[in-house]
């Protein structure tokens, strides 16, 4: 009878063991799933356009919290990431204008996203959707020739720099204050459309946004 209890005792702390380690094996594969998902929600995010931005936002705090219900966050990491998370389009005032030739040209509804180290102005008038207007600033970056991807629509054509210029107004920037809450500068130049069949001469534009 002792040999039968103790085989029993011994296959009984067999089956306890193989069931803890199956356990700890699943849930340590849920974690990093968990954890998986995350990650491709902060790519998400950090990617996100101004239109997708309060989604994604909302996704990455969505996944962070799951990883956090499930496997934990023991030094507070992950809540210090949901907690500096704001899932709003930030609000931008200021001035973006210019002049077409003798033609004014201001844009009223202005947003400014930013993502890593580039940060893009968009501009646009809230009585019309045919101008556009958008551009990127590294972060911080201040100076001539500062203002990357230049690009103004109007109507159904897309305008870029020309350069170099083919009647002399050179393409040329600088931006005098970059912070964090707010960007200030100048630019003018030639702008043409990809065929080159157009061409329009920007003068006096101004750029001080505060976001």
């Amino acid at each position: 009878m002792r040999t039968i209890k103790l085989i029993s005792g011994i296959a009984f702390f067999m089956i306890m063991s193989l069931g803890c380690s199956s356990s700890d094996s699943s849930s340590a594969t849920d974690c990093e799933s968990l954890a998986n998902a995350t990650d491709a929600a902060e790519v998400a995010y950090n990617n996100a356009t101004t239109a997708t931005l309060v989604e994604k936002c909302n996704a990455y705090k969505t996944a962070l919290q799951n990883e956090i219900n499930s496997c934990g966050d023991t030094d507070g990491t992950l809540q210090n990431i949901i907690d500096g998370l704001n899932c709003t389009v930030p609000t931008t005032t200021g001035t973006l204008s210019m002049s077409l030739g003798s033609s004014p040209l201001a844009f009223d509804v202005l947003t400014v996203t930013t993502n890593g180290t580039t940060r893009h102005i968009h501009g646009e008038k809230s009585n019309s959707t045919s101008y556009e207007i958008d551009f990127d600033v590294e972060v911080g970056q201040t100076g001539a020739n500062k203002i990357n991807n230049f690009q103004l629509r109007l109507f159904s054509q897309t305008f870029t720099p020309l350069i170099p210029a083919a009647f002399g107004n050179d393409w040329a920037s600088v931006i005098t204050t970059n912070s964090s809450t707010s960007v200030v500068g100048t630019f003018h130049g030639e702008l043409a459309n990809p065929g080159q069949t157009s061409a329009q001469d920007l003068l006096n534009g101004v750029v001080n946004i505060t976001f």
